[in-house]
């Protein structure tokens, strides 16, 4: 029993280790500012609605977007949209994982895919996608995409990502 209790403490050890190396830096735009994995680089900026950065490795190393919807997000509006994603997953590589989540004024979706890196290796792959509310009618969309093997480093940000994005 006492193997079980050192083994459980030296698992959470190494979660919560590895959730500590994860780190977020800014993104300050003309209509948003969120935050987005520090190992990421942004990318040009097309529009003043959208945000997008990448590792600069490899794509299949992690990516993440934003944008900002003039929808408004109502519960509605949110149960809707997680049909959608498992709908959509029937035509899409990514399969929803779960049935999504909807906390106060953000929804969030779990999905999966295998896909081929630079190397020419499968690599699974996680996407959070999400929708947040804001207080002026409008709503951000995103996404963070990672490899699976990497979610105890990344998971732990969705939410402070979410919890960051702002209108101005």
């Amino acid at each position: 029993m006492k193997k079980y209790f050192a083994m459980m403490a030296l698992a959470a050890m190494t979660l919560t280790a590895s959730a500590q190396d994860a780190e977020l830096k800014p993104f300050d735009g003309k209509l948003f500012a969120c935050q987005y994995p520090a190992d990421f680089e942004a990318r040009d900026q097309i529009t003043d609605e959208s945000f997008v950065a990448e590792h600069p490795e490899d794509e299949c190393k992690g990516n993440f977007s934003v944008s900002v919807m003039s929808k408004d997000l109502t519960p509605e509006v949110m149960k809707e949209w997680i049909n959608y994603m498992k709908t959509d997953s029937e035509y899409s590589p990514w399969k929803v994982v779960g049935q999504g989540e909807i906390k106060g004024k953000q929804v969030t979706v779990r999905s999966e895919r295998e896909k081929e890196n630079d190397e020419g290796e499968m690599v699974e792959l996680v996407k959070y996608s999400f929708r947040v509310a804001t207080s002026a009618k409008k709503s951000f969309i995103g996404e963070l995409v990672f490899p699976k093997s990497d979610e105890a480093k990344y998971k732990p940000l969705v939410d402070q990502i979410i919890a960051s994005c702002k209108l101005k």
